[in-house]
């Protein structure tokens, strides 16, 4: 095999001219691009096919009964702070209903300095960097 690649690699570089022009540069650079394409579309091909065989292998989901669900308390009406708007409490409560998207109650309503926001907002990602030894 050894004897095979070095004979092999004399007549490559044979091929190939010191100083190649852009002529001679291009088609290389072609055949380069679609190797990496046609590789990348091979493992395209092979995950879309192992997704499928996944999906199929997949077991059905069993019936579980639902737990009896507790009648949910009437709603409280959360601690405002003086000076709100009633329409931003609306506005609020409709975002949470939206994104929980099941039952909820809100605590209370505490309004954030705005002047500090980006300063917690960067703590808290400095903070979440750090590995915990």
């Amino acid at each position: 095999m050894h004897s095979l690649t070095a004979a092999a690699a004399p007549c490559l570089l044979g091929v190939l001219p010191d100083h190649p022009s852009l002529s001679e540069s291009i088609p290389f650079q072609l055949t380069g691009l679609a190797v990496v394409f046609i590789a990348l579309g091979l493992i395209w091909v092979a995950l879309e096919v192992m997704g499928l065989y996944f999906k199929r292998r997949a077991p059905a989901p069993v019936a579980v009964p639902a737990p009896a669900v507790p009648a949910a308390p009437a709603p409280v009406a959360p601690a405002v702070p003086a000076g709100l708007p009633p329409e931003l409490v609306a506005v609020i409560a409709a975002t949470v209903q939206v994104s929980l998207e099941g039952p909820y109650r809100i605590q209370a309503i505490v309004p954030v300095n705005p002047g500090q926001d980006w300063a917690h907002e960067g703590r808290r990602q400095i903070f979440a960097s750090h590995q915990i030894r």
